[in-house]
């Protein structure tokens, strides 16, 4: 049995941690001030984000406090002193700056913020409160390669060994530039998950948690099974990729990014009801998903399942609700597909018209085209009935 000695120590790993965070680009919006204040705020700001840039901390706290003097509300600035806090290492007023730009920002609250927020905390070793906000982080997210990473470091310093396992896994999939530092670390928290499980006398678990440990921990620096489905799968050959894919999870069937592509790769195929039953099986495993729930529901309206996809849209729609409106887009949008399949197009309006004011930039342009056309639809079928009427 192959074994590599992997350092579990949590403060080794924020080297890593703070390399891979994820921070929010400057120029981001702004919340409403006075024009003359917003005007005088923006100018003042220029010079602060140079001493920003140029890591000048002392300089750039003072001229952005200023700023928040003239214009509370200017959320760069904000921003800009919990960044210069945490650059002196003060992680506690660094806090307070970052809590304040979630609180301005309000529905427009980017992942990156919660990230900030994230990194802070960990420095202070206050791991669950980050774990917290890299969970919010991820809800936004879901594949960003930083916060996957540090949700996953920061499940394993708080005992959450398994949901680290899960995140791990799916940043492996989707982060293969990180992947030997995914796969260590992945090593690290399924040893941790199998020693969990079997102090609370799960055997099974254990054991699964076990051949994980040996998979991963043999795996890294090697290559894996999984880098070739994505060869097969960046090749575009398809059938291939199932076939390992389905020898993967023959082996191991709780593995959501491997189910995950393995939904894809049928899709590729052409093979739609394959793919159906791989997307079901991947909720089993990854439930609260909604990003992956609306291309679910494409593929049902592709595989002309269209009543049972705008059933499932609704279910979703309803079931998801929580996660908000940008969240929700892409359910939308596949519920407008399933509706116009049925030839509903004012229905289809409707979901539509919910995905191009749901603030999310992957399906706010192609939603209002969909508008669009469902209204071409809807004056071609008036015309039509209008010339039926006249033709009686």
């Amino acid at each position: 049995m192959l074994r590599i000695k992997l350092n579990t120590g949590v403060s080794t790993l924020f080297v890593l941690l703070l390399f891979m965070g994820c921070l929010v680009p400057m120029g981001s919006a702004q919340a409403v001030c006075q024009p003359g204040q917003m005007s005088e705020a923006n100018l003042a700001y220029q010079s602060a984000a140079q001493f920003l840039s140029a890591q000048q901390w002392d300089q750039a706290i003072s001229r952005l406090n200023s700023i928040v003097k003239v214009c509370p509300e200017h959320v760069d600035a904000t921003r800009g002193l919990g960044t210069a806090f945490a650059g002196k290492a003060d992680y506690a007023q660094a806090i307070g700056w970052f809590n304040k730009v979630v609180a301005l920002r309000g529905d427009e609250v980017q992942a990156g913020d919660f990230a900030n927020l994230g990194k802070s905390y960990a420095k202070l070793k206050k791991y669950k409160e980050a774990r917290a906000e890299y969970m919010k982080a991820q809800n936004l997210e879901p594949d960003d390669c930083g916060v996957l990473f540090n949700l996953g470091v920061m499940h394993y310093a708080s005992k959450y060994n398994t949901q680290s396992v899960e995140v791990l896994q799916h940043a492996l999939e989707v982060c293969p530039q990180y992947r030997d530092n995914i796969l260590k670390q992945l090593s690290v928290s399924a040893t941790a998950a199998a020693k969990q499980q079997t102090q609370n006398g799960n055997n099974e678990k254990a054991a699964y948690y076990t051949n994980l440990m040996n998979q991963y921990g043999g795996q890294a620096g090697g290559a894996t099974t999984y880098d070739m489905v994505k060869k097969k799968m960046a090749s575009k050959k398809y059938n291939e990729a199932v076939v390992l894919l389905n020898q993967m999870l023959a082996k191991n069937p709780n593995q959501p990014g491997a189910a995950l592509t393995w939904a894809r790769a049928y899709d590729g195929a052409g093979d739609k009801a394959g793919s159906i039953g791989a997307y079901e099986k991947y909720f089993q495993l990854k439930p609260n998903d909604v990003k992956t729930y609306g291309t679910y529901v494409q593929v049902l309206v592709e595989a002309g399942q269209c009543s049972n996809a705008a059933a499932k849209a609704a279910a979703g729609s309803k079931g998801f609700a929580s996660q908000g409106r940008s969240a929700l887009a892409g359910v939308h949008y596949s519920w407008g597909l399933a509706l116009e399949c049925q030839e509903d197009f004012a229905g289809a309006k409707v979901q539509f018209q919910k995905a191009a004011s749901s603030g999310n930039s992957k399906y706010s342009g192609p939603a209002k085209t969909q508008v669009a056309r469902m209204d071409d639809f809807m004056k071609m079928n008036d015309a039509q009935r209008k010339k039926a009427a006249q033709n009686k």
